[in-house]
């Protein structure tokens, strides 16, 4: 047999655990040692006068088979079959007729290898969960008797000899009820305990696959710094490639930062940890056990930021978009009466005031349909770009916004090629060229647009000539209602970047420039 079949398993019995078989492979390892014992009796006092005349030969015969048989027994244990209530009813059956016939060729051994068969008994009741304990104790008393009823027949044995067998059928059905109620009793520990295995198998599973998930990082630190355990996201976290062998890891060989500071703090307490991958907001939980273990959670605060930042203009959103449509309906009667009174405008205080009107309400209308945009930005319809056509569309804003042709410098290769909504691109682009040329010089070339595939990737670029955005301001460009505009609205950029995350793309403004560059990342072709 090979190896392969030799690892395999062996197959269950329905309705027994495999301590049951264990137990049944103990009892007969027993009952090998005993025939070998009794082997070696019968050939040492086979010439003694321990044995009635001319039953020696008898007696090693019968020895010698209770051997053979404990023997094949081992095969049917190995094998799983028959099936196990069988197999340990022919073990004590077997045990009860070769004893029988042992004790009937010796007097003086009777006795003796009558309460070895009530060891037979109570192993059977125990092996077998306490099922047929009774019916053996019945078999082993029927059979004790019987032989015991043919030695007075053949005048070996006298009536007086009765009492004393009886007391031992009686310890039969003793044996054997007491091993009925103590198995039952170890039979309900054995599947509660089964029970709250599977219970704490599952519990780990469920724990596992929540860890796995979570997006937030656990760490389980002794207290001497070793790692007990990483999840795979505080490893992403924190920018180890290699593995964690828990046990023997030290975190301050993956991250010596996050071991000095995870010493010197409290529990409950929490601090900011910068790595590659992200910033980490570290808080510390003691697990109270005698190694002084805890657990490091770690938090990316940038995806708490985006998720705070996705329910607040979610609230926004809703209550913009009811605001803006209730708005729209007097800005649309206030910018008509304005140009009534414009009609007949008498001085050029009138005219003036007149026109602040005007200008605002043109600011209002404008921020109402950037609102209105924003809530449709899900609602994309992408189609196929190329260079052609984005030149087109970046010539056509131009006009719009009134640039001159040789203030913008546009440089794009002729195997462009993209998809992406039409609508959300001309707002997309239309907010960055207007902010662009606001704060260029207004000169030639104040304006730099250039397209190109970077490891499958579509970047446009978008760059100006200005004085760049100030540094206090750049973590606040895309924040809704953020401007430095009078005129301004504040919702241009973060219009901008709500498009573009709707189209698979990143918007965001690119430092160390000069002036302002802001640059619209999208998967692209070759």
């Amino acid at each position: 047999m090979n190896a392969a079949a030799t690892s395999m398993p062996r197959p269950a019995t329905p309705g027994y655990f495999a301590s049951h078989w264990r137990s049944l492979d103990y009892f007969n390892l027993y009952r090998l040692t005993l025939a070998t014992a009794l082997v070696f009796s019968g050939l040492l006092f086979s010439t003694s006068d321990l044995f009635r005349e001319g039953t020696s030969g008898r007696f090693q015969s019968y020895t010698f088979a209770y051997l053979m048989v404990a023997a094949l027994f081992v095969l049917g244990i190995r094998a799983r079959w028959p099936g196990f209530q069988i197999q340990l009813t022919a073990h004590i059956t077997a045990d009860i007729v070769l004893f029988v016939l042992m004790m009937s060729t010796s007097e003086q051994l009777a006795g003796g290898l009558g309460l070895l068969l009530a060891i037979s008994i109570a192993s059977g009741g125990l092996a077998g969960s306490g099922r047929l304990t009774l019916l053996y104790a019945a078999m082993a008393s029927i059979a004790v008797l019987l032989q015991h009823g043919f030695s007075i027949l053949g005048g070996s044995q006298g009536l007086d000899s009765f009492f004393q067998v009886g007391l031992l059928c009686a310890g039969y059905f003793a044996i054997g009820l007491l091993a009925h109620a103590l198995t039952l009793r170890a039979l309900r520990s054995e599947r509660l305990a089964q029970l709250q295995a599977d219970e704490l198998s599952l519990l780990n599973r469920i724990n596992a696959l929540a860890i796995k998930n979570s997006p937030d990082g656990l760490l389980a630190i002794r207290g001497d710094g070793v790692v007990r355990h990483a999840s795979p996201r505080a490893l992403a976290l924190l920018g180890i490639p290699a593995a964690v062998i828990p046990g023997i890891t030290r975190l301050e060989d993956c991250s010596p930062e996050l071991a000095r500071a995870s010493q010197l703090m409290l529990p409950g307490t929490s601090f900011t940890l910068n790595t590659p991958a992200a910033q980490l907001r570290v808080r510390c939980i003691p697990l109270e056990t005698p190694d002084n273990s805890r657990v490091l959670v770690l938090e990316d605060q940038s995806q708490a930021e985006q998720a705070a930042q996705r329910l607040k203009l979610a609230a926004l959103g809703r209550l913009t978009a009811n605001i803006a449509h209730e708005i729209r309906n007097p800005l649309s009667a206030i910018s008509h009466a304005a140009q009534l009174l414009g009609e007949e405008a008498r001085d050029a205080t009138q005219a003036r005031l007149i026109g602040i009107i005007e200008n605002n309400a043109h600011r209002l209308d404008r921020l109402v349909e950037e609102v209105l945009t924003l809530n449709r930005r899900d609602r994309m319809k992408p189609v196929h770009f190329d260079a052609a056509a984005l030149g087109m569309l970046v010539d056509e804003l131009r006009q719009t916004e009134e640039i001159p042709l040789d203030a913008v410098i546009v440089d794009m290769p002729a195997s462009l090629h993209f998809q992406f909504d039409p609508d959300h691109l001309r707002q997309i682009v239309w907010n960055l060229l207007r902010n662009a040329w606001r704060f260029s010089r207004k000169q030639a070339g104040s304006l730099h647009i250039s397209a190109h595939v970077q490891g499958g990737h579509m970047q446009l670029e978008i760059a100006d000539d200005g004085a760049g955005v100030a540094l206090e301001h750049q973590d606040k460009l895309f924040e809704p209602f953020f401007t430095t505009d009078a005129q301004g609205t504040g919702l241009g950029l973060f219009l901008a970047r709500e498009l573009a995350e709707a189209n698979h793309a990143t918007l965001s403004q690119i430092p160390g420039h000069g002036g302002g560059c802001f640059r619209l990342a999208l998967r692209g072709g070759e």
